[in-house]
């Protein structure tokens, strides 16, 4: 080299020197190792007059040898040199001891290349140094690639300028790796602390799951969530935005990578997922994917996944990541579910005692009496009230015309005529009291037997469950909404409940109206005996008497005074036996002389009859109870009837006492008694308990009965003054 070629090359040399000595301590904020390369390769190319000069850095995962840097080298061999990595162990077969210039070697032209990317980047006829990059503990992690077109330029003096800048570049990439790397595992730690605090603050499921794939969506660009089903299947349950349209998506456990990971435990990870079918990602487009499991009390709940259509997207260190966050979360989503399913059951348990409570209203209000113009309207409305359905209504089945008769309505539909009468072999209504099962449509335009009313146009679903006795069907309860499937499961086993309630209500409702058919019948029938037997008789012998009277008036005159005193006694004793007969429909003496007096007539008279001893106490003014006479009398005179039927007694009490708020009724016996909870023995016992309650609550009072077997009975009314009804 002459004197003054050489001064030109140091001059070139000089120039960069200054600055590519300090790279290894002067990095950026901005800086990566490609651009730090980048401005390296620049100034060897102008420190050696090269033609080109292009960098493969070290990959930190795979050890291959990566393009990374380039000046000089057009787009299609710097398209082909990022394509073709060098593959580790290559580098040392190539490199003969004769071709060593320091620490670098210089290939002559024509001499193999690493790999046919770099043969083919070679300019022709010339040279290439291959100058190492060198990291910490003289580890290679790079080498820069020099097109040498005077090979002879070059001596040991500058290939140790072209190692020591190597170094310094060396120096500087991993110093910026290492900055990568504590920023990553800074963002990391604040990622995990970030989503710990977000998921730690809530017990929603969805708002963790959420956050969850948002955090994923922010690290890795995508995301999605996976947890096992009760049933053991895989189920989508949150996405990040780009993959929404994953949610939901079901997959059996062992199924895929993913159901791989949620049945071995164990996190999966591959750059190349379109390469075997049977990975099956999620998302068809995605080539690198990262599954981990999700844990929590030591078994999988579920996992998360990543994936992206680039195959160099994630690293190991992504894998570690996704565990730590997968770590993080599974936890507090286990919490979430089993707070999410004690609530469910506490608002199950809470909407079943509401049920209930509806229930025992509706159960009281239908025994409360036996009118059932009272009783059904309002039974209706509490249904509609306290389960919130649209429309119900109640329909009785008339036996005598074989039709379901509108009892009661309320709803949001139009009311129907209140005389609305359906034939027993129309619509659903129909089929199910003919059936005596519950018909429940979702759609009744597609029910062939659907009956519409021109009121009902908006009905959509209709339940009907009918309301059965001894096998017989006594009318039926009818729900209709305005929404397809407005009924489910539930709604049928409550309507049904109910029916049954309402069945025993109804029934008992047909023995009492029967029952008073009968005692009306009866009471007929005793005052046409008594009036056979005593009054027609009497009646009978007046008018002989007064026959034989005639006669004798004009045969014998001395004897019709006799006749006529005898037609007279006789007069008498059937205006005695008249006037106890209407005595037994409206005492006299509680119309002129009131209650108390009223009721000593009709004790000592029952006493009379059946030998019974009965005391009559009274504390207060019996004027008090004006207005209340009628119903306190026939109250006493049902419970004294109940004791000579029924109690087998000996004494009875009966107490009246008249206060300024109140009048207390009492009737006691000393009887054989009996369980007030067991079913009654006989009808009449019952019916007449329930005639006395009736009469009490006509005039705004309670009833209340106390027995005991062996231990005689007591009947407690209490009534408001008149005037002070409650």
């Amino acid at each position: 080299m002459s004197p003054s070629g050489a001064a030109r090359n140091e001059g070139n040399r000089q120039l960069p020197l200054s600055d590519l000595l300090a790279l290894g301590s002067q990095i950026r904020t901005d800086d990566t190792p490609e651009s730090i390369l980048h401005e390296v390769a620049e100034t060897l190319r102008r420190v050696v007059a090269s033609p080109q000069v292009y960098v493969r850095l070290r990959h930190v995962e795979s050890d291959a040898f990566e393009a990374a840097a380039f000046a000089g080298v057009s787009a299609e061999v710097e398209a082909r040199l990022r394509a073709e990595p060098v593959l580790p162990g290559t580098y040392p077969s190539l490199l003969r001891p004769e071709l060593r210039l320091s620490d670098s070697f210089l290939l002559p032209p024509g001499s193999p290349a690493p790999n046919a990317a770099d043969a083919a980047a070679a300019p022709p006829d010339t040279a290439t140094l291959l100058v190492p990059l060198r990291g910490r503990g003289d580890r290679l992690i790079g080498v820069i690639y020099s097109a040498i077109s005077n090979p002879s330029i070059l001596d040991q003096a500058a290939a140790h300028v072209m190692e020591a800048i190597a170094r310094q570049a060396a120096l500087a990439v991993e110093n910026v790796r290492l900055a990568e790397r504590s920023a990553r595992l800074l963002a990391k730690e604040q990622l995990l602390a970030e989503l710990g605090r977000d998921v730690s603050a809530t017990l929603d499921l969805h708002a963790i799951l959420s956050r969850t794939v948002e955090r994923l969506a922010l690290a890795f660009g995508s995301g999605s969530l996976c947890l096992i089903e009760p049933d053991g299947a895989l189920v989508v349950a949150a996405a990040a935005p780009d993959d929404v349209n994953l949610i939901g998506q079901r997959l059996a456990v062992g199924q895929g990578m993913v159901g791989w990971v949620a049945q071995q435990g164990r996190s999966f990870f591959t750059a190349d997922a379109a390469s075997d079918p049977s990975l099956a990602p999620l998302h068809p487009a995605y080539h690198a994917c990262i599954v981990a499991p999700l844990r929590s009390g030591g078994r999988v709940i579920g996992t998360l996944n990543v994936g992206s259509p680039n195959s160099a997207a994630f690293s190991f260190e992504d894998v570690d990541l996704l565990e730590a966050i997968a770590a993080q979360v599974g936890g507090p989503i286990t919490g979430a579910q089993l707070y999410h399913e004690s609530q469910r059951l506490a608002a199950h348990i809470q909407r079943h005692a509401d049920q209930l409570a509806v229930l025992n209203t509706i159960a009281r209000t239908a025994s409360a009496t036996l009118e059932q113009e009272t009783s059904l309207p309002e039974v209706t409305a509490q249904i509609r009230n306290g389960f919130g359905y649209d429309q119900v209504d109640i329909f009785l089945v008339d036996d005598e015309t074989n039709e379901l008769v509108i009892a009661a309505s309320c709803g949001i539909l139009p009311p129907m005529d209140g005389n609305y009468r359906q034939h027993i072999n129309l619509g659903l209504i129909g089929r199910a009291a003919r059936s005596g099962q519950t018909v429940r449509v979702d759609d009744v335009h597609a029910e062939p037997g659907y009956f519409s009313v021109a009121e009902r146009s908006s009905t959509r679903a209709e339940l009907c469950v009918p309301i059965m006795a001894s096998g017989r069907t006594l009318g039926l309860i009818n729900l209709e909404s305005p929404h397809l499937h407005g009924f489910q499961d539930e709604d049928v086993a409550i309507l049904e409940t109910i029916a049954d309630v309402l069945a025993g209500t109804l029934e008992n409702a047909r023995l009492y109206r029967r029952a008073q058919a009968a005692a009306v019948l009866e009471e007929r029938n005793r005052l046409a005996r008594e009036l056979h037997d005593s009054v027609s008789q009497q009646l009978f012998s007046m008018t002989l008497t007064a026959q034989a009277a005639r006669t004798q008036l004009e045969k014998n005159p001395q004897r019709v005074a006799l006749q006529l005193e005898r037609l007279q006694e006789t007069a008498t004793a059937a205006l005695a036996e008249m006037r106890a007969l209407i005595f037994q429909l409206r005492p006299p003496a509680l119309r002129d002389q009131g209650l108390v007096a009223a009721l000593q007539q009709h004790a000592q008279a029952l006493s009379r009859r059946e030998g019974l001893a009965i005391a009559l106490r009274v504390v207060g003014d019996d004027r008090l109870a004006r207005g209340l006479e009628q119903p306190l009398f026939r109250i006493v005179q049902e419970a004294l009837n109940n004791v000579v039927k029924h109690a087998n007694a000996r004494n009875v009490a009966v107490a009246l006492e008249f206060g300024s708020e109140r009048i207390l009724l009492r009737v006691s016996d000393d009887g054989q008694g009996f369980d007030p909870e067991a079913t009654p023995s006989g009808r009449g016992r019952h019916l007449g308990m329930i005639s006395m309650r009736e009469r009490a609550a006509e005039i705004g009072g309670t009833m209340d009965l106390r027995s005991m077997i062996g231990g005689g009975t007591e009947v407690i009314v209490s009534v408001p003054r008149a005037g002070r009804a409650e």
